[in-house]
């Protein structure tokens, strides 16, 4: 541990920063020698990815599972109102920085890709089918499938449902709820430690991904 306890010293915020700092760095005076850092930006982004299902299925349904029924209601206006706020500050700062940077401007596409966005425009789904489809018609192949929003409906109706058996009167079913809830109370747990874990590897991570763009 001593010959990388360096690495750990600073904070996490600081190492990602230096990590961005050295791969421009290293990818303007390298240039594309830096192609072998390839490798692990790709092993970073699929860590990334690999969390996301785990991390939404056990502590979304923790924290459901955690509130009492009668105050169910309460929570999930506040829960709906904090998500309609955050929603319209990042459509704002989504549309301010756009028309600062204009991304993409500039920029050439060919015939055949620019068809092929048309017509991924014209099959996008609608906004009632959009959401129609939050409701999944499988739990498990929506989480197979990564697919984010009927991923966190289901964990929330579960959630619910766990909560209500947790305070059930009957104490076999509320005996079987504790073990459930206990389940995922330890999934959680668990993935609290699996993202400290890619965390740390997140300068390095950054490091390649930046050190190979510039490259």
């Amino acid at each position: 541990m001593k010959l990388i306890g360096w690495y750990f010293t600073p904070s996490l915020l600081t190492r990602i920063l230096a990590g961005l700092v050295l791969g421009a760095v290293c990818g303007l005076l390298f240039g594309p020698a830096m192609a072998w850092a390839s490798p692990l930006g790709a092993i970073f982004i699929r860590l990334l990815k690999m969390i996301v299902m785990p991390v939404i299925l056990f502590t979304l349904t923790v924290g459901a599972a955690s509130v009492h029924p009668s105050q169910l209601g309460r929570v999930g206006v506040k829960a709906l109102v904090i998500y309609m706020i955050t929603t319209g500050f990042a459509v704002c700062f989504g549309l301010l920085f756009g028309n600062i940077f204009q991304p993409g401007k500039g920029m050439q596409i060919a015939a055949g890709a620019a068809e092929s966005i048309k017509s991924d425009a014209l099959a996008a789904p609608s906004r009632v089918d959009t959401l129609i489809n939050i409701v999944p018609v499988n739990p498990f192949g929506a989480i197979a499938e990564g697919n984010v929003l009927p991923v966190i409906f289901f964990c929330l109706f579960f959630g619910i449902g766990l909560a209500h058996a947790r305070n059930s009167e009957n104490e076999q079913i509320q005996r079987s709820a504790e073990t459930v809830f206990l389940f995922f109370n330890g999934g959680a747990e668990i993935m609290y430690l699996v993202v400290h874990w890619i965390l740390q590897f997140a300068p390095i991570g950054v490091f390649a991904l930046i050190a190979d763009v510039f490259g």
